[in-house]
């Protein structure tokens, strides 16, 4: 059996992350949406769920709405420095 991976998605009107398996957003220790990518991951793999390692970022690069674009983990991880928390 083959197992399923999440997807990482940077919510770019809400400035957080969130992982979607199946098209739903999942509940991890209790928050839908995470401060960083490597807080959404940790809580990922102690729950025991893989996640994709390419991260769909929501925000408009344009100022119009266009395709969203993919960017990696670690730098989508730097798109909020001093940002308010939004799990614990």
């Amino acid at each position: 059996m083959a197992s399923r991976m999440a997807r990482i998605v940077h919510m770019g009107k809400l400035g957080g992350f969130a992982a979607l398996l199946d098209g739903r957003m999942l509940e991890l220790e209790g928050y839908f949406l995470w401060p960083s990518a490597a807080a959404l991951s940790g809580a990922a793999r102690r729950a025991g769920i893989a996640l994709s390692d390419l991260i769909l970022d929501t925000r408009s690069t344009t100022g119009s709405a266009g395709p969203a674009a993919a960017v990696s983990a670690q730098s989508a991880a730097r798109l909020r420095p001093g940002g308010l928390p939004l799990a614990a």
